[in-house]
This record gives C-alpha cells, sequence and structure tokens, in this order.
C-alpha cells in the first residue's frame, strides 16, 4: 500500500503519502511562507480544522516556528471560536473553513498554505522543536466546559514535550511501528500522538476518525500496530468485527490498543480482550496535566502506574490518605503540569500551590496502579454527565440560593432535588418555573424543596448531612416525575405567537413560499401549519418525550412552512436547541422563511450554512435527535455515521397508491385524486405515483379525469386563482420529461411540455396491468394509470418488495374488503379520502416501509409510522440503554 520511505499516509488529502524528509522540507517551507507574512515567535496562532496531512504539517511548522498554538475545535459554534480567540489574543487562524471564523486577523488555509510551503525555500534547515520548547505558552487547548465556558489551558512547550518523552518511554513506541489515531488532532491526547509520532520516526496513518468502519479497514491495509481510541470508538469495533470476520485477520498486527479520553468499563475491556485476544490499554491524562499514568502490554492492569516523575495521591473526603482499593478524589504532582488558564486581555492565572485536583474519583491497589471511575460527584442523567455544584451555580442565578442534591434511587435512578433558600417560601412550583427557564431538560430538578434559610454546618458552610437527610425524605415519600409533560412549558406561548403571526399577517409568509410553490398550495400548507401549532401543547403532553439538548435537522425541499413548524418548533417544547440546514434546492427561501419567524417565537434554533457532509460531522455529532427528510440513499449514509446512542428519524418517499376499485364513487374518486395529485403542481410527497383502476371504472375514470384536467388553469406562483404553475425542481422536470419520452405511447392526454416555462402540462397514461410497471418517484403532474382485471392480480403487485419497502400511505375507492386489508397491513389507509383529509401533524403519519420512514438507532431500524415527540419517547431511552 506504501513506499518504504513513507512517514505519512493519509486519506482524502491533496498529499496522500508522504517520506519523512517531504513532511520536514514542507513544514520548514510553510513556516518560511509563515515567517515572510510577518508571523514571529511567541505569536498567538489558532489552528481550527479536521484531521488532515495539511493539520500535521502546518502544526509542525508552527512548532518550528516557536509560535503560541491555540488548539480548537473545528465543531465548535462560531461564536465560541469567536470568544476563545478573542480571549487568546490570536493575531493568525489557519482552518479549512470557506468563511472569516474570526475578523480582523489573519488568515490562511492549511492546503493552500501546504501547497505554498511545498515550493518555498525552507533554507534546508532541518526541523527543530527547540524554540517551541522554550515557550512558556507553547500550548493553548481548551478545559470541556462542564462548569461553565469553556478555560484556556496554557501549557509551555517544554511541559508537553517533556510529557511525551515520558509517554514514549513508557510505551516503548518503535520506529517500525505504524500509528493510526482515531482521535481529533485538536485536543491534547490526538496532538500528543502527532508529535509523539515525530519524534519517533515511525509511520502516522490519518483517516476520518470517526468512519471507523473506514479507519478499521485501512488499519489492515496499512499494517497498523498502535490503535488509539474512546471507548465508544472500540464498542463499534468489536461490532464491526462481528459483522464482518475478515477484519480479525487483518488487524492481527496491532500489537497496543490504547484507550482514553473516558473512563473504561469492565465490560468492554473484558468482551474486547476475548474478541481480539489483546487486551485494551487503558490510561489516564487530562489537558491540564498531559498523560499520568499509561497501562502497557506487559503490565495492563487499570489505567497503569504513573509516568516516571509524576506523583498520584487519592484523598478520601476528609483529606487522609485512601488506602489501596479505597475510593477518593485523584491528586497529581507533575513537571509537566498546566502553567495556569488564560485570563482576560490573554495573560495567565496560575494554579494554586499544591497538588492539582484532578476532579476524578478513583483508587489505586496495592501495587500502585490506579484505576479511574469518574467525575468526582457526577450525576448520569439523560444521557449527560451533570456536576451537582456547577448546577446549583446555574440555578442560583433565579434569584436564591440553591444546593443540588444527587439521590440514588434504585428503581428510578439518580434523582436531583433542589433545595431552595427563599426567605419568602413561595411554591415548588413558581422556582420550578424559574428553574425550567435557565436550563436545559436534561439539568431540570426532579424535586424542588424549599426551605426558609439553608441548613449550614459549625464552619458556616451547607450542612451536606442535613441536606443528604432531606433530599432523601422527599424523594421516599413523593413518587417522582423525570420530567414535566411538557418540558419548556413557557416555551408554549412562542408557539402561540407564531399561530397568531400566520393568522394576522400571512402575506409576508406567502410572499415567501410562492417562491417555490402555488398560492393555493401555499395557503393549504399555512392551514396545515396553524393546526400543528394549535395541537403541539397537548401533543408533547400525551407522548411526554424525555429533555432533548440537541436537535439535528435536515429540512426537506417543499412545505417548508409546515416542516418548519413540525421538525423545528413543536420539538422545541421538549429540546434545548435546534440546528437545521436547508435542502440545497431551496436555502435562500428557507432562510427567508426564517428570518421571518425567528423574531416571532424567539426560540433557540440555529439555520446552519454547512454542506451536507460537514454538517453531518458537525451538528449531528452531538445532537441526541436526528431529523432526515430527503432519499433513503442519504438517509442510509447518515445513519451508518451516528453514535448507537443516537436516534435518527427519517421521512423518506412513498409510492402511495390510489385505488378505484368496483364500486367506486368514481366523480368523487376523481374530485381527490385531482387534489391530491395536483397539490403544489405536483410536485408533493402526498402524490400517488400510480393509479391503480379496476377495469369496470377505468373508462368514465379516464374520461372524466381527462375532462376535468382540461378546465385547470395554469399560472404563476403569485396567481390566487391559478390551479398549478411551472414545475419548480429542476430534478422533478428531469425526471418528468425523461419519464414521459419513455412511456409515450401510453399518453391519452396532455404531454406537452414548454422548457422555458417550465410549464408540463397534467398529462395521463393509461396503461394495462400486464405490462411489467416500474414505479418512478414522480415529482410531477403526471397521472400514472394502471388498470386491472383480476383482483388477485392486482394484490400480488401490491405485495412485491418494491411497494413493501415503499410502503408509506394508500387511498381506496370502492369495495374489496380483502384488498383493503392487505393494504393496511403496511400502510396508513385512506377510505373515500385523501391523505390531505387525514394528515394531522400532531400525530404519527406513514407506514411500515423502510423506504418511506424509520427510527433507528444502534444499527437498528424501525420501519412505523412517524411522529418526532412519540419516536423520542419510545426509542430515545432503549437507544441510551443498549449504547451502555
Amino acid at each position: 500500500m506504501r513506499s518504504s520511505e513513507a512517514a505519512l499516509l493519509a486519506e482524502r488529502s491533496s498529499t496522500p503519502e508522504l517520506s519523512r524528509a517531504d513532511v520536514e522540507s514542507t513544514a520548514t517551507g510553510v513556516a518560511a511562507v509563515l515567517r515572510a507574512r510577518g508571523v514571529r515567535a511567541g505569536e498567538r496562532i489558532m489552528v481550527c480544522g479536521d484531521n488532515s496531512a495539511e493539520y500535521v504539517i502546518v502544526l509542525l511548522a508552527l512548532v518550528h516556528l516557536g509560535a503560541s498554538i491555540v488548539l480548537l475545535d473545528h465543531l465548535q459554534t462560531p461564536g465560541e471560536l469567536r470568544r476563545c480567540a478573542e480571549l487568546a489574543g490570536v493575531r493568525w487562524v489557519v482552518t479549512d473553513a470557506d468563511d472569516d471564523i474570526v475578523p480582523a486577523v489573519g488568515r490562511a488555509t492549511f492546503a493552500a498554505l501546504v501547497a505554498e510551503g511545498a515550493h518555498s525555500a525552507g533554507g534546508g534547515e532541518p526541523l527543530s522543536t527547540a524554540r517551541w520548547y522554550a515557550q512558556p505558552d507553547g500550548l493553548i487547548t481548551w478545559s470541556s466546559g462542564s462548569s461553565g465556558p469553556p478555560k484556556g489551558v496554557v501549557r509551555s512547550g517544554k511541559s508537553f514535550l517533556d510529557n511525551i518523552a515520558r509517554t514514549r518511554r513508557r510505551m516503548g513506541y518503535r520506529a517500525d511501528d505504524v500509528l493510526l489515531p482515531l482521535l481529533p488532532f485538536s485536543h491534547q491526547y490526538g496532538l500528543s500522538l502527532v508529535l509523539a509520532w515525530w519524534q519517533t520516526g515511525c509511520l502516522l496513518v490519518i483517516t476520518p476518525h470517526r468512519r471507523v468502519d473506514h479507519a478499521v479497514e485501512l488499519a489492515g491495509r496499512s499494517g497498523a500496530t498502535v490503535l488509539d481510541a474512546t471507548p465508544m470508538t472500540y464498542r463499534t469495533v468489536l461490532n464491526l468485527v462481528r459483522q464482518r470476520p475478515h477484519l480479525l485477520a487483518a488487524l492481527r498486527g496491532v500489537r497496543m490498543w490504547c484507550v482514553g479520553g473516558s473512563p473504561l468499563d469492565r465490560g468492554l475491556a473484558e468482551r474486547f480482550q476475548q474478541v481480539i485476544g489483546r487486551p485494551l490499554l487503558d490510561g489516564y491524562g487530562s489537558t491540564e496535566t498531559g498523560n499520568i499514568a499509561l497501562a502497557t502490554p506487559t503490565e495492563p492492569v487499570g489505567c497503569g502506574l504513573p509516568l516516571d516523575g509524576v506523583e498520584v495521591s487519592v484523598r478520601t473526603e476528609d483529606g487522609r490518605e485512601a488506602e489501596p482499593g479505597e475510593l477518593g478524589q485523584v491528586l497529581v504532582r507533575s513537571p509537566d503540569l498546566t502553567s495556569g488558564y488564560l485570563a482576560a486581555g490573554g495573560g495567565i492565572t496560575a494554579l494554586p500551590p499544591g497538588p492539582y485536583r484532578t476532579g476524578d474519583i478513583g483508587y489505586r491497589d496495592a501495587d500502585g496502579h490506579l484505576f479511574v471511575l469518574g467525575r468526582y460527584g457526577a450525576v448520569h442523567r439523560m444521557g449527560h454527565t451533570l456536576y451537582p455544584e456547577a448546577l446549583a451555580r446555574r440555578a442560583s442565578e433565579g434569584g436564591a440560593p440553591v444546593e443540588v442534591v444527587p439521590v440514588d434511587d434504585p428503581d428510578r435512578g439518580s434523582q436531583l432535588v433542589f433545595v431552595v433558600a427563599d426567605p419568602q417560601e413561595r411554591d415548588s412550583r413558581y422556582w420550578r418555573a424559574r428553574f425550567q427557564a435557565l436550563m436545559p431538560a436534561y439539568e431540570q430538578p426532579n424535586r424542588v424543596v424549599v426551605v426558609k434559610g439553608m441548613p449550614l454546618n459549625n464552619n458556616g458552610k451547607p450542612d451536606s448531612a442535613q441536606l443528604a437527610r432531606l433530599a432523601g425524605r422527599t424523594v421516599a415519600r413523593s413518587p417522582v416525575t423525570p420530567h414535566p409533560p411538557v418540558p419548556f412549558p413557557e416555551r408554549v406561548e412562542a408557539l402561540r405567537a407564531v399561530a397568531r403571526f400566520i393568522r394576522d399577517n400571512p402575506e409576508p409568509l406567502l410572499d415567501v413560499l410562492c417562491e417555490i410553490s402555488p398560492h393555493k398550495a401555499a395557503r393549504v400548507e399555512l392551514a396545515s401549519a396553524l393546526a400543528a401549532l394549535d395541537g403541539a401543547e397537548d401533543e408533547v403532553a400525551t407522548h411526554r418525550p424525555g429533555g432533548l439538548s440537541r436537535l439535528a435537522v435536515f429540512m426537506s425541499s417543499n412545505v417548508l412552512c409546515y416542516s418548519y413548524v413540525l421538525h423545528l418548533l413543536i420539538p422545541l417544547l421538549y429540546t434545548e436547541r435546534v440546528t437545521f440546514r436547508p435542502s440545497a434546492k431551496v436555502a435562500d427561501t428557507t432562510r427567508r422563511l426564517h428570518e421571518l419567524l425567528a423574531p416571532v417565537h424567539r426560540l433557540p434554533v440555529e439555520i446552519s450554512p454547512l454542506s451536507q457532509r460537514r454538517f453531518v460531522e458537525g451538528p449531528v455529532t452531538t445532537a441526541d435527535v436526528v431529523v432526515f427528510t430527503g432519499t433513503y440513499r442519504n438517509a442510509e449514509q447518515i445513519r451508518a455515521q451516528l453514535r448507537p446512542d443516537q436516534l435518527m428519524l427519517f421521512f423518506g418517499q412513498g409510492v402511495n397508491p390510489f385505488l378505484v376499485l368496483p364500486g367506486a364513487d368514481v366523480e368523487l374518486a376523481v374530485t381527490d385524486a385531482i387534489r391530491i395529485r395536483m397539490l403544489n403542481s405536483g410536485q408533493d410527497c402526498f402524490g400517488p405515483d400510480v393509479f391503480l383502476v379496476a377495469d369496470s371504472e377505468a373508462e368514465r375514470f379516464v374520461g372524466l379525469l381527462t375532462e376535468r384536467l382540461t378546465t385547470l388553469r395554469y399560472g404563476p406562483y403569485r396567481d390566487r386563482d391559478a390551479d398549478y404553475g411551472p414545475l419548480f425542481y429542476d430534478s422533478a422536470l428531469e425526471t418528468a420529461t425523461e419519464y414521459l419520452h419513455r412511456h409515450r405511447e401510453h399518453i391519452v392526454h396532455g404531454g406537452r411540455l414548454d422548457l422555458r416555462e417550465r410549464h408540463l402540462e397534467p398529462t395521463v397514461l393509461v396503461r394495462p396491468s400486464d405490462l411489467r410497471l416500474k414505479l418512478d418517484e414522480l415529482f410531477s403532474p403526471i397521472f400514472n394509470v394502471v388498470v386491472h382485471t383480476d383482483p388477485e392480480q392486482l394484490r400480488s403487485f401490491l405485495r412485491t418488495p418494491h411497494l413493501n419497502d415503499r410502503a408509506m400511505a394508500a387511498m381506496v375507492y370502492g369495495q374489496d374488503s380483502a384488498t383493503t386489508e392487505l393494504l393496511s397491513r403496511r400502510h396508513l389507509v385512506c377510505v373515500n379520502r385523501t391523505l390531505l383529509d387525514v394528515d394531522d401533524g400532531n400525530k404519527p403519519f406513514g407506514g411500515y416501509g423502510v423506504v418511506a420512514n424509520y427510527a433507528a438507532y444502534g444499527g437498528k431500524r424501525v420501519a412505523e409510522p412517524l411522529l418526532i415527540s412519540k419516536a423520542v419517547a419510545d426509542h430515545l431511552p432503549v437507544a441510551a440503554e443498549a449504547a451502555s
């Protein structure tokens, strides 16, 4: 796969293979380019991008320059990136983004710098770490932000490089090793591996670390010997090996499977040893300290022993040294410790003297091996790790002192009791409402206890023992409601404001919607949106979805206002924040719609300008639930990249057959056929792709249909009286043109197309059912009529895999109980009514076809009618439990 000279292999890079000499000359060339642009040693340079060969080369160039490297995760929000950049006082930004992340500073892209550096005379000088080693603020990374905004952690170049030297000695990296890290290089763990690679002189393989399937395949092909990843990634590796047993042999060359980033549970470690035949080598470190302790192949016990020169102690709650096996807080003394935290103005606030308190809980065995269990005082709830002291500080912003007491309940999990010291002794419901306005749903209390004054101990501090007894009694005597019927009840008024806006002032909305659909269709859409808004509170109260932190939505390309209500506004009654990506086909129109409605509701919903790939790599990765409207193929590609605990809801395509059976009211059937097929000029997912008409009714149905179609009025979208208009979507126009050309011999009405106007006449095709029929999804005013003579032949057609996979809804006119019963097994069946008549935005919709709709988590798909609130209530707890 590679040449013997290769030092760096990178998928998806302009430089897929580089020798060590190539890397060195290009990195020193980039340093020369930056120097020529005025970058000097000690200047703070922000580096923000995804893993790539270019990223690594730029890092080495900045080390060579002796810059102060400010690393930021490219998946952070623009606002947070700007905050961090301003706090650090960066002078330059190197990024792979197209936009200006931080205005008014120098900017360069990785690709451009590397391209220029490859042709720049670097002076032939060897790459050196000496200047960076001497920098007191050589590296600035960021804390997790669990107790407030992320803090800038300042490390000297010396502390970072010395820590890597200790790590190399412990792990025994060799020049013939092949390192494949499945970690972001923008954090301490990933960056340390990059510099360890350079110092060792081995081979580094770079792959998209979120695509574990690709990475595992590449590990086999590249001969990887050392892998580093998080526990969650290794769970995925085990699942892949189970599904693709051939990978196991390809991975036999891996001699060290290293794990970090979060605590490793014993079950995963044991399962990995059984399946792979080698242990997971756990390690412990932090942004502030670098690596602290590491297990090795010869001593794979816990997180291993502390590194040379690093001292670890475990202290109990009363401050004494813990006995072997006794839990306590982990404290560290290390020569590699951070210099301190960034202060306003770019200065550094030093740490207090004494050992560093990690905030983690763990123990040591009799031989000194360290075992770390998690955060000190952490509470795991709704898929989040919460810290009671941080919650108390945030809750106190409501206007009174608050203490948060977690209570373990064997039946209901960890319960959060908020004790409020309120001299006025206002009702607990008053304080619950205050907390709901301040905090996301997953941080809100199970119980609120109001006391006149906070119980204090002899030192004047809140008495933890009294608080624990008070909280325990409260939980024991009263049933706990994990979350209110509507987690964010204060937002109901925002939805009502949107409804009033639509009712009182529809013209601005119609003006936006008529950019992509006829005026009549836009009015129908607004009516549906209003009905859904009116039923939103009852919907959420009925299904009681648990509170979500984030929802990521891929918006549809039509019915924009209705989708905005269903997929964004209603979920905000139980979701802290929603981020959505408009369909590229209607991005400008969607943006205008959002700009019109956002000032009305003022809710935390954010429109994302990212491409689909970057949206998947960004907002989707932090979402609890992902909503995707689009093609099945794209949905499957996105589903493959999700974590096992994420829930994905897919709204796809159905054939939506329209059946005219013997004894049908043909006049009603024709009226409804035109109403549903011509909705939005045929560009609506409710439109039937096939009209299955009994031969006894066919002549009258087709005759009346063609007669009625001739009376329809064509006009521009803003024409209030037009029945239909031009085709807006290029794909719909192209598909319709090709389809009609291919089946032109079956056209009995219409078929004329004015390409300049994009005007396709309503077209009727008629064919017998004995022809082999391929059902295309038609987003156009085409009536595809198939005449059948035999009920059993019809039922055989309805059983075909193509229809079953696309089973969403069916419309039936006439009498045939056997056919109706068959359809109802997989479809939503409307008898003598259209989908428009039964559509209720506050109830589940759809059928049981996997191409039509599904809920998915942990590699499992459940094809069923979907309503977001119900799906969240039904599936998200199961997904979280399965993932754990």
